[in-house]
């Protein structure tokens, strides 16, 4: 019996447009290839199964670290601002890497807040990283106090020094709500993190992503989870 509803972030509440951002960031100079760069900061641990950003991109090098919170906010972005042209600033940086996060639609939300009202645990687990997690609770949920409205809690990589599709980020999740996977429904966008949890357990939905272009939702999902969902429960 399903009582727990764990739902990714980007892809599944957030619509994000990842080529955009990468877009933004080469018209500051940089060459995608140094985000793959080996650094002399502190590696994350090991992983036979590499962190996903979103379907077919993977995260690897500085942003790996950065997603499992093993360089800081400061070391990540002076880092990058270092392959920039001359001149590049901080923010310029900051504003191109959240330009991915375009925004979280209310009926997704609505349909979160339904399913917590009908009694069911609302958690969140999200390869995310510092910058887009602070410019997504302040412009799309409004503070942070808002978030907890929807969820009980709220599972980061950042934090937890674990990224999905990682079998152990899984565990400490259910680990921490004290649940079995029989007893959870994982909601992701990506594959591999799908196919994680499905062999742990877990029921799952693949959500499907809306259509965007030039960092603008151009058609919603084919698919929507949120019409779907009330089949699996």
């Amino acid at each position: 019996m399903i009582k727990n509803i764990i739902f990714d972030l980007g892809g599944v509440l957030l619509d994000i447009d990842l080529p955009y951002c990468m877009k933004q960031v080469q018209s500051l100079g940089i060459n995608l290839d140094d985000f793959s760069a080996k650094t002399t900061a502190t590696t994350p641990p090991s992983s036979s199964k590499p962190a996903v950003m979103g379907e077919g991109i993977i995260a690897n090098g500085i942003i790996n670290l950065y997603q499992v919170g093993a360089i800081t906010t400061e070391v990540f972005f002076s880092t990058i601002q270092q392959h920039c042209r001359p001149g590049t600033t901080l923010q310029q940086v900051l504003d191109a890497w959240n330009s991915c996060c375009i925004g979280i639609p209310q009926y997704r939300l609505d349909k979160v807040m339904e399913l917590k009202q009908k009694g069911y645990h609302t958690y969140m687990l999200s390869n995310t990283n510092d910058a887009h997690w602070i410019d997504i609770v302040n412009r799309c949920f409004g503070g942070q106090q808002q978030v907890n409205r929807y969820f009980d809690r709220v599972f980061l990589s950042q934090e937890m020094h674990l990224a999905k599709p990682n079998d152990d980020i899984y565990l400490e999740v259910l680990q921490k709500i004290q649940a079995q996977p029989d007893e959870c429904l994982f909601i992701d966008d990506s594959t591999p993190n799908i196919e994680a949890a499905q062999a742990l357990g877990f029921h799952t939905i693949h959500a499907s992503v809306s259509l965007t272009r030039e960092g603008k939702v151009i058609d919603p999902p084919e698919s929507d989870w949120t019409t779907s969902i009330d089949d699996m429960l």
